[in-house]
Order: structure tokens, then C-alpha cells, then sequence
């Protein structure tokens, strides 16, 4: 019998976390015993290396994903996919117009990884008015809709009016044995060998992640508590951020450690993690947090976190962008950890079998498009 064929799409292989999860859901189906393909746009990134030898890899080599649509019609037409599972909202709109222009009959899957109204709110970007505009139009073309929290189904609900049957929350597939192997790998930084508390974020340096009012809260804190902060990753706001790191006199309890393949060894080894986020759409690292067992301290943001620590009951959530009470709870957190067998029982709710269960329902509904 001939395997089912899935295909899955980026535009790059940066090291992102649609990035991370999609790698995570194609390795999967190919245990599952699926015949899996990821087409990428240009195949080039940190993540390069991590894409599993059982995945077709297929870059088509352009330096845009709009200018990819005639490769990934012809591939439609010519492999004929029974699912074709895309994230993000630009990458969604290109595959829905290359989906009619082959007029195929492929399972298209599309999921949405931010809360669009907070996103169109924080950023108020032409280029993203226009895409909430597509998205209220193209998506209705698709099969099926996934929301990676209740929060971003609800928008999306609100932004397309599309019958509820075929809008679905997919928790991302985060905890996974390989996450869980890397946590255990040492990690050198001479913070962790000394006796004073050490907090950790991790995230792409831009407005979403609103790095400005972590920074605020460790020099609040600093006048109560010796706490320091290790910060991994990189990004467009990262001299920014540096300039308020010299502004608060923060040079001493603040290290930004780069971009880091495996961030978990750094997370494991933290007495806290602290998201700060303005929006997500999910916060792949709050549940990563709590899979390896460390207590955290996160903005109740649209949308993901408050579902995650469900309403706090497994990590303090503050109000967005209030350095203070940001403070607050760390210090607090610190003080009076929950237990780290809680967390862990907690985390269980996002691994790679459960989404990619819920993902397979998806696949193997045969509903047609309405």
C-alpha cells in the first residue's frame, strides 16, 4: 500500500520557533509511517542541520515566497499531496492561491501562530492591515483552520466570520524526547556556579517579545534582590536593547548569550524563566520552560500563556508592558517556587504526540473545502 503523502512549507530555515515546531511535526509523520516533503523557499538558515534525514527536502531556491507560487502549484499537481499542513499567515495565503491556481483537491491546513488583532495593534504595519484583509478573504479556501491557542482561534473567528466546524486550537507540538536529551547537555556560564539567583528569557529580539520592560523590571529589582538575567537570542532591536542595558547600569547582572541551537541547558539550569511578550500566538518557550522543570513568570499576553499556566495556576501571570509587578513576581517566584513536579505533570499537555494526533484527525478528514 502506497504511504499517504504530507507536505509541510517555510520560507527559510532561520531558527524561529514555526521553524522549530514544523521540523518537529515532520519528523513525526515519518515515524507515523507517512511520506513526508518540506518545501522551502530558500533553504538556508541556523536550522539547516536539524532537518531529519527521513524528510524529503525539496528547496525551490527563491529569494521570495510569493515568487514560489508557480513551483508549488506544479508541485500540487504533479505529487498530488493528501495534506498540506503550512504556518504562518503570509506562508498561508501563498499556498491557498497556489491550492486554486492547480485547482487541486490536497487537504490544506493552515495554522495561524499569532493573535492578529494585538499583533495589527502593537505594530500597526501596513504590510499587516493588508495581510488581516487577505486572511478575512483567502482562508475560507482552505479545509481546515488551526489556532495554535483558544485566543488565536477566537480572532481568527472575529477577523473571518468562517463557520467555527472548521476553525480547531492545536496546541504546538513542544515537548519532545529530543528537547528533553538536549536540556541534559552542560551548558558553561560562570552565573550558574555562583550562589546568586539567575533568570532566563529566550526569544527573537523584536517588538513582540517587548524586551524594554524585562530590562525595567531587573533594575527595579536590583534594589530589593541580586538578580541576574541571561538573555538568548538575537534579532533586529538587539542595539536597543543594549543601550538600555548601559542606561539602567544593568552591564552586570545582564548577558545576552546570542542565538543558541539548543537554548534548553540554559533554561534547565535557571532558578526562573520570564517571558515578557507584548502578543504571542502560542509561547513555545513557557511550555518549554516547563518541561524542564523551571518555575515561570510571564505576561498574561494574547494569546497562549494564560492558557499554558492556565490562568496562573502553574506560573504567575502581570499585566503587559507593567515592569513593576513584572519585578514583583520574580522576586516572589523566586522566594516560593512551585514545585518542580507540577510543572512537569503540566507540560505533558504540549507534547509532540498530542498535536500531532489532533494534526492527524485533520489529515484524515476528508470534508471538502466550503
Amino acid at each position: 500500500m502506497e504511504k499517504k503523502r504530507i507536505s509541510f512549507i517555510l520560507a527559510s530555515l532561520g531558527g524561529g520557533g514555526v521553524e522549530r515546531m514544523t521540523l518537529n511535526l515532520a519528523e513525526e509523520f515519518t515515524k507515523r509511517g507517512y511520506e513526508v516533503d518540506l518545501l522551502v523557499a530558500d533553504a538556508k538558515g541556523e536550522y539547516m542541520d536539524l532537518v531529519p534525514a527521513s524528510v524529503n527536502l525539496i528547496d525551490l531556491n527563491k529569494p521570495r515566497l510569493l515568487s514560489c507560487i508557480p513551483d508549488i502549484k506544479n508541485y500540487m499537481k504533479e505529487k498530488k499531496p493528501d495534506a498540506f499542513i503550512s504556518a504562518k499567515d503570509y506562508i498561508n495565503l501563498t499556498v491557498i492561491m497556489a491550492k486554486l491556481l492547480a485547482r487541486s483537491k490536497t487537504n490544506l491546513i493552515v495554522s495561524t501562530r499569532v493573535n492578529i488583532s494585538r499583533q495589527l495593534e502593537v505594530l500597526n504595519s501596513r504590510s499587516f492591515k493588508v495581510i488581516a484583509r487577505l486572511v478575512k478573504y483567502f482562508y475560507r479556501f482552505a479545509d481546515h483552520i488551526v489556532g495554535v491557542s483558544k485566543g488565536v482561534a477566537d480572532d481568527l473567528y472575529n477577523i473571518t466570520g468562517i463557520d467555527k466546524s472548521k476553525i480547531h486550537v492545536v496546541y504546538n507540538p513542544v515537548v519532545t524526547e529530543e528537547l528533553l536529551a538536549k536540556a541534559q547537555q552542560e551548558v558553561d556560564h560562570p552565573w550558574f556556579r555562583e550562589d546568586i539567583p539567575v533568570a532566563v528569557t529566550v526569544g527573537r529580539f523584536d517588538k513582540a517579545k517587548d524586551y524594554p520592560t524585562l530590562l525595567n523590571a531587573m533594575r527595579v529589582l536590583q534594589d530589593s534582590r541580586k538578580v541576574r538575567l541571561i538573555v538568548v537570542g538575537d534579532g533586529p532591536e538587539k542595539d536597543h536593547l543594549l543601550s538600555l542595558v548601559n542606561q539602567y547600569k544593568l552591564k552586570d547582572v545582564v548577558d545576552f548569550v546570542g542565538f543558541q541551537s539548543n537554548p534548553y541547558p540554559y533554561m534547565t539550569k535557571a532558578d526562573l524563566f520570564v517571558l515578557s511578550s507584548a502578543y504571542e500566538g502560542f509561547g513555545n518557550v513557557v511550555a518549554e520552560a516547563l518541561a524542564v522543570g523551571t518555575p515561570v513568570v510571564s505576561t498574561n499576553c494574547p494569546s497562549g500563556p494564560g492558557e499554558i499556566l492556565e490562568g496562573g495556576k502553574y506560573g504567575t501571570l502581570v499585566k503587559v508592558g507593567d515592569y513593576i509587578a513584572l519585578a514583583r513576581a520574580m522576586d516572589a517566584t523566586i522566594k516560593s517556587p512551585l514545585p518542580k513536579e507540577k510543572l512537569l505533570e503540566r507540560s505533558l499537555f504540549f507534547t509532540i504526540k498530542n498535536s500531532a494526533d489532533s494534526y492527524e484527525k485533520l489529515i484524515l478528514d476528508k470534508r471538502k473545502t466550503k
